[in-house]
């Protein structure tokens, strides 16, 4: 179970259900790339080798263990309570838990974590408080970084959102000279997590992701009543049975790249061969249970049990440990930061590192300055590169031309400048693959049922899944993407092939909490007839979005919202559980909480899908309404290229941007464009005539009826309507000159109705709102600042 971010949740208030550690279920998605022994990702792959080499050099004798030892800052989060009260806790609880730290992790005779036992293992790691500060200054208290959150962020509890989108990118520390943790009051939200991780990241080693947790959330967040060791001093905070300080000790495993010891599955695998197979956690001190036909090593720090019942790394899980201190880059960089000594001014020594070492043409790279000596200024050169110099600390550079390129790097601080350090021939431009599909599917295309329910997993259940997805690592940034590819191993529609369901396909990015969805990119509504036939035709379906999607380079996720109507389910395709690669799936449950299938439900697939991405546009295509009556009107505008023609029945004009068709049956129409570079030169739009003839006169609703906020806006709102109407409701925007702008169709399946407009690209000025649903309609003005 292995991935980016872990967050280990142990919880609290029920602790008959306590879920000790959500580290595994708010993994980053570069945790799903370590799949189980067998189809294991490069990461596992990279890891085990290592973990191979060092067990050979044991064996020869030939090994000897260096000491390591690891600089820590604990960021006490307060809420301005007086320093040893409440959650500002005092230093001496902080010492109490560094202490108890590394003697569970040297296994020191004579205090709780010793064991006998034959297995158990020394980890030969020590951690130490900082005495150096960020800006090299000396510390007043070791380790310790006061953060009063209440004045500062206006926070005095957190949920791990904002603890990850507010807190941890506003207080961190290097990552790459300190071990982060936060110590902090969980929100009512997440009031029963105990702590949570992120894994090790390799972002730069061949083999190894690129996208495993930034460093602006690197570390682990620990809730405060149980920071400490209450055997240690008088520490009122505390809170029995986790009051021991064994909550750091399994967070900082998972930190250090182990997995949760029954491998987050019924007999699952933890990629260690010492540590007996079990079928679940433990809870409580269960000495002596029995599962998958091996006795429980209940006593591991890496189970759920009470903190009294723990004492034993194991030999095998040492190794691990070791070689994520050696292939991990952070984790590496860490021995050899030098802030747990006494400060003294010496002249920087220039260092630094690229997130990419190669990439497209148009594409960004992220550099890492790893100067040790406490720089103050940073001189960067880079060949080939916009911006040609930068003063910055961390800079982003874009590459437009193809090549190989030095990067030159000269640091300063007040005892002098760095001889400069250049790297020749570091950053590569590729002008190839400009234009690409991607897709993390790779194995025996399957739909998968629900476990112990009904439905679908990638698809409507019993569970009541809101949207499922996957996630894109977009590992040589390309910047935009202009449609998709799903294939679909079910489609039902209770009107069958007259419906006018829609499904709608969103991109988001991976900015939520552990590279989980985001915000919306984009979406795209897709007829549900069309679904239907490209199942019954055994072919996936295409889809072209209706402007480039802004990918900036970022990683991103594709998939489905999912929703409820009675009769009409579809389900994507995925590989078989275990052979994907990259364990890349996310789902959202009821609740609207995005996490992986591999943590929610124990399996390891990815869906069938493929984006279509590149450097350069590409032609799309909008049409104001996809249902229409015979003859009825439907505006199609294009976009992406300066020169555009049109076929298709019943056309305004073969020629233009925007043109107007009068299908009488239903028809595809195409458009092609010309006159720029372009990714792909056509798209497609398919207008569905439906039979018979207007009959109904709609009924007007006050204006009163639709909100929408805000309002004057950028052109970026959101729609609210409530009513007990049903069925397809049709969204219409019209300029002043009464011209239809924007026309979106989809089903409505009960009183709620909410969405989001995009105006951004439309001029300033008013703008005409129109709802309709069924013989109702509502209209409402909108002002574009």
């Amino acid at each position: 179970m292995l991935a980016q971010q872990i967050p280990s949740w142990q919880q609290i208030a029920n602790q008959a259900a306590r879920e000790q550690c959500a580290t595994m279920q708010m993994d980053s998605a570069l945790r799903a790339k370590f799949p189980e022994m067998g189809t294991r990702a490069a990461f596992e792959k990279t890891l085990q080798e290592r973990i191979e080499q060092l067990q050979k050099l044991e064996k020869t004798g030939r090994l000897a263990d260096a000491i390591l030892t690891i600089p820590v800052v604990v960021h006490i989060v307060h809420a301005g309570e007086a320093v040893g009260t409440g959650r500002n806790i005092s230093e001496a609880q902080v010492k109490s838990q560094l202490e108890t730290l590394n003697e569970d992790f040297r296994r020191k005779a004579g205090t709780r974590g010793f064991n006998d036992n034959p297995n158990g293992a020394d980890i030969e790691i020590e951690f130490c408080l900082a005495a150096i500060n960020p800006t090299g200054g000396t510390m007043a208290e070791r380790g310790i970084d006061r953060v009063n959150g209440a004045s500062n962020f206006g926070k005095s509890t957190w949920s791990k959102a904002d603890i990850d989108g507010v807190l941890k990118p506003n207080t961190f520390w290097d990552s790459e000279k300190y071990y982060n943790i936060w110590v902090v009051d969980f929100a009512a939200s997440d009031d029963r997590l105990l702590g949570y991780a992120q894994f090790p990241s390799q972002s730069t080693l061949p083999g190894l992701s690129p996208n495993s947790g930034a460093g602006s959330t690197d570390g682990v967040v620990i809730r405060y009543q149980s920071f400490g060791n209450a055997e240690k001093g008088n520490f009122p905070v505390m809170q029995a049975p986790y009051n021991l300080g064994r909550t750091l000790t399994h967070e900082t495993g998972h930190w250090l790249g182990l997995i949760h010891i029954w491998g987050d599955a019924n007999c699952g695998n933890d990629f260690v061969d010492d540590t007996p197979t079990q079928a679940s956690e433990s809870r409580g001190c269960m000495t002596g249970r029995v599962s998958c036909g091996s006795t429980n090593m209940v006593e591991n720090y890496m189970d759920y049990s009470d903190d009294g019942c723990f004492n034993i790394f194991t030999r095998g899980q040492k190794t691990r440990m070791r070689a994520v201190m050696q292939v991990a880059v952070r984790r590496a960089n860490l021995v050899n930061s030098n802030v747990c000594g006494t400060s003294v001014v010496t002249r920087p020594v220039s260092n630094f590192r690229a997130e990419n070492l190669k990439i497209l043409l148009g594409g960004q790279v992220r550099f890492t300055d790893l100067s040790t000596n406490f720089p103050t200024s940073w001189n960067w050169t880079f060949e080939g590169g916009t911006p040609a110099t930068s003063n910055e600390q961390n800079p982003v550079v874009i590459y437009s031309q193809p090549g190989k390129f030095k990067v030159t790097l000269v640091t300063t601080n007040s005892a002098g400048t760095s001889t400069p350090v250049v790297k020749e021939q570091y950053i590569e431009v590729l002008n190839v693959g400009l234009c690409a599909d991607q897709t993390n599917f790779s194995g025996t295309r399957t739909v998968l049922r629900q476990p112990g329910g009904t439905g679908y997993v990638a698809g409507q259940n019993s569970r009541k899944t809101k949207a499922i997805s996957e996630f894109f690592d977009n590992s040589l940034s390309y910047n935009n993407m202009n449609g998709a590819s799903l294939r679909f191993g079910v489609a039902k529609a209770a009107a069958g092939a007259q419906t006018q369901s829609i499904v709608t396909v969103t991109v988001w990015n991976a900015r939520g909490f552990q590279n989980g969805p985001g915000a919306i990119l984009e979406t795209k509504d897709v007829p549900l007839r069309t679904i239907l036939d490209d199942v019954a035709n055994n072919r996936a379906t295409d889809i072209v979005f209706e402007r480039n999607v802004p990918l900036s380079g970022l990683p991103f996720h594709i998939g489905i919202q999912l929703t409820y109507a009675a009769g009409d389910t579809v389900a994507l395709t995925t590989t078989k559980d275990g052979e994907s690669l990259n364990g890349t799936s996310w789902e959202q449950n009821a609740a609207g909480e995005w996490d992986r299938y591999r943590v929610r439900q124990g399996l390891n697939v990815s869906h069938e899908i493929i984006a279509h991405v590149g450097m350069k546009p590409s032609v799309q295509v909008t049409a104001s309404s996809q249902f229409v009556l015979p003859g009825e009107p439907v505006t199609l505008n294009a976009r992406g290229a300066s020169i555009f023609s049109w076929t298709g029945q019943n056309l305004s004009s073969t020629l233009g941007a925007q043109v107007i068709a009068r299908p009488t049956q239903t028809t595809s129409y195409t458009v092609t464009g010309s006159g720029l570079d372009l990714c792909s030169t056509t798209a497609t739009a398919r207008i569905f005539v439906q039979p018979g003839t207007i009959t109904e006169v709609p009924t007007a609703v006050p204006d009163q009826a639709l909100t929408i906020t805000p309002n004057p806006s950028d052109g970026l709102t959101t729609l609210s309507f409530r009513n007990t109407s049903r069925g397809l409701t049709t969204l219409s925007v019209r300029n002043v000159a009464g011209m239809e702008v924007l026309k979106q169709q989809f089903q409505k399946t009960d009183d709620g109705f909410e969405r989001s407009l995009d105006l951004r690209t439309m001029p300033s000025g008013l703008y005409i709102i129109e709802v309709r649903v069924g013989t109702q309609v509502v209209r409402k003005k909108v002002v574009k600042y």
